[in-house]
């Protein structure tokens, strides 16, 4: 267990890196940017600790607002996503998600697969784009950009996760 944390600390790097040198640059028509550096929030194990995970979710936006110079909203949209994960796998894949150590392992149905995926992602993009509005002017872009790049962030997450989890 003790050989999971390096890892997740190298992952969470390599992925803010990867969102600051290049997803933060696609701006797909303009406004829409794939928040991949979340995949550190969904791929984490179900068996591990629920207050290391909120500390990784912390750590993960802190680390993404200072190389990005924001105010604190992918802190605020993290630690979200790592307190009421819990909430969310229960909604999507039911009471015994404890039996899974892993939230992309095959045994779950891939329709769950996706409701968590899905769920996790807008909720983020929800937090994220409300905290870096926060007026009630601007709900339309809000939501605009919350579909959007929910939209975009879940095809290349999916196509990450295809691309790099192990066949069995």
């Amino acid at each position: 267990m003790n050989q999971y944390y390096p890892k997740i600390f190298l992952l969470s790097c390599f992925l803010v890196f990867l969102q600051l040198l290049i997803f933060d640059r696609i701006n797909l028509f303009g406004f829409m940017n794939p928040s991949i550096y979340i995949l550190v929030l969904i791929t984490y194990r179900y068996d591990m600790d629920q207050f290391n995970f909120i500390l990784i979710g912390f750590l993960l936006g802190l680390m993404m607002d200072i190389l990005s110079q924001s105010a604190g909203s992918h802190s605020l949209s993290c630690v979200t996503i790592s307190f009421i994960r819990p909430l969310i796998t229960k909604f999507s894949i039911g009471p015994n998600y404890e039996d899974f150590s892993n939230p992309i392992s095959s045994g779950i149905l891939i329709s769950n697969r996706v409701l968590y995926y899905l769920l996790i992602i807008i909720l983020h993009q929800l937090i994220l784009n409300s905290y870096s509005y926060f007026n009630w002017i601007h709900t339309f872009t809000i939501l605009k950009l919350t579909i959007a790049n929910s939209i975009f962030t879940f095809v290349v997450i999916i196509s990450f996760i295809n691309l790099f989890s192990a066949k069995e």
